[in-house]
């Protein structure tokens, strides 16, 4: 699962242009301001289905566009001035509720960025559930869509293997090409995940549970304190409803690792 990837790729190759432009004192020069501003807003989920203009002069950015709300232009406003180097900001930014969201084409770099990471949450769930980690699934994303490649030994796994992906957050679609062999085996007896397992301890789990948690659809608004105790799990916070909870406890008890689990999770009423 190495995220060398195209995904910082964008990012880095975009700054490495600018910054080849720039003069003297590259991290200070209004070229470099206004990479590192329009990064941000791209990576910003609230901001970036908006667009967006800015501008920078000896240190002062000038920003303009539209968006639907006194929120989002104080926060694209907040984000400015916390960029070092960003002396003053001018915004002009008009508000217009209702204004239609994902008008605004992403740049091809910031979907690769999205797609890479939403194809590392989908193996890392597949890796860390303990029905599906040796299994050999091939997983690529395209626009949301992830595509499922490879061979499980039934229909169960093949159902699991679809649901978890689905459940991840980023998420669009999948395109299950999973194919069922009865043959088929966990290639995880050997190997680094065998290793990985023999050395399981309960901060490692607690690291999984975490990220498991962040990383599905099933937690949405809830907010989840995490500690393992002799691999068993122990989950404080609060949900919105008993099926959410219910949702959580089935998700953390297929970690690979996790012996038990205890709810201390307060239903919101």
């Amino acid at each position: 699962m190495k995220l060398k990837s195209l995904a910082a790729l964008g990012v880095v190759l975009l700054l490495l242009v600018v910054s080849a432009t720039a003069k003297a004192d590259e991290e200070r020069s209004d070229l470099w301001l206004k990479a590192r501003l329009v990064t941000a807003y791209a990576l910003n989920e609230h901001l970036n289905p908006f667009k967006l203009d800015v501008a920078i002069k000896d240190g002062v950015a000038q920003l303009s566009g539209t968006v639907d709300s006194t929120v989002e232009r104080d926060l694209a406003v907040e984000i400015a001035k916390g960029i070092k180097g960003i002396r003053e900001v001018k915004a002009e930014i008009k508000i217009e509720p209702g204004i239609q969201r994902g008008a605004r084409s992403e740049p091809e770099w910031f979907r690769t960025v999205k797609d890479a990471t939403v194809t590392a949450k989908v193996k890392s769930k597949l890796l860390w559930n303990r029905n599906t980690n040796g299994l050999e699934i091939d997983v690529s994303t395209d626009g949301g869509v992830v595509t499922l490649k490879g061979e499980v030994a039934s229909d169960a796994q093949r159902e699991l293997a679809v649901l978890l992906a689905k459940n991840t957050t980023g998420v669009q679609r999948v395109k299950d090409r999973l194919e069922v062999v009865p043959e088929a085996k966990k290639s995880a007896e050997k190997g680094p995940l065998a290793t990985l397992k023999a050395e399981t301890s309960d901060a490692w789990i607690s690291s999984k549970v975490q990220s498991m948690l962040l990383f599905s659809k099933e937690t949405e608004g809830a907010e989840i304190d995490v500690s393992t105790t002799g691999q068993v799990v122990t989950l404080k916070g609060t949900v919105s409803s008993k099926q959410q909870e219910q949702e959580i406890l089935n998700l953390v008890a297929s970690v690979t690792g996790v012996t038990g689990v205890r709810s201390e999770l307060i239903v919101e009423q």
